[in-house]
């Protein structure tokens, strides 16, 4: 079980960057990316729920991006693998999460996201869920109030750092803002290092040196791709 599955959508993204428009693969594309670049020691599956397409606007100076998105246009079962991790990306927009007991009956881990879009209103699946990824413009009910659905972590990231909280824990770890700068995919680039960091240092408990250096490798690829841009 020397692997990690993604599970979730996949998109087909055009992006207008001021003057530049460019095509690029989105949702758990955007993690595999990620983990291919920084994770050398697990095989890294990709099992698609949903294919869709999205049309994203991104404003630099402000680190913003919007969108439009057809998620859905093509939905598929998924062949659920052993894993040591899996993640799940953008539950709220899945209908069908039958699938996810088999998720979690052959996954040592089982961290999940969430997008802008549909409420998320499958929240029992909340108490399998060992990490839940949520941006601060996601946030949809009071983090206390969450952290109580979860059986693990709730990591709420945003543009300072992120704020992580257990049922005995809570710790902030804050992170320099980066100016004029091509936000696009941080988030998921961000559970991406966060997964690698858990699974591949000596210290595997210590999870606020974790995120700390998954901020750290998250601010750095994305410098790497706005260099490039």
């Amino acid at each position: 079980m020397n692997s990690i599955t993604l599970y979730g959508h996949i998109t087909t993204d055009t992006i207008f960057d001021g003057d530049i428009t460019y095509k690029s693969v989105g949702g758990i594309g955007n993690v595999w990316f990620m983990l291919s670049k920084i994770c050398k020691n697990y095989q890294i599956n990709i099992e698609p729920t949903n294919i869709g397409e999205a049309l994203i606007l991104v404003n630099k100076e402000k680190a913003e991006r919007s969108s439009i998105a057809n998620l859905n246009q093509i939905e598929r079962t998924p062949n659920i693998k052993d894993s040591k991790w899996s993640h799940i990306l953008y539950v709220n927009e899945l209908d069908n999460l039958s699938y996810f007991k088999d998720i979690r009956d052959k996954s040592d881990i089982v961290s999940i996201d969430i997008c802008k879009g549909k409420p998320f209103k499958q929240t029992s699946i909340l108490k399998y869920v060992d990490y839940f990824f949520i941006s601060d413009e996601d946030l949809f009910m009071d983090i206390n109030e969450l952290v109580k659905k979860v059986k693990g972590w709730v990591i709420l990231h945003h543009k300072g750092g992120s704020r992580c909280v257990s049922k005995e824990k809570t710790f902030d770890i804050s992170t320099p803002v980066i100016d004029n700068i091509n936000v696009l995919g941080a988030g998921d680039m961000f559970a991406a290092a966060t997964i690698n960091c858990i699974l591949n240092t000596v210290d595997k408990c210590n999870l606020q040196n974790n995120i700390k250096e998954a901020h750290s490798i998250t601010s750095k690829i994305l410098a790497e791709i706005n260099e490039k841009n």
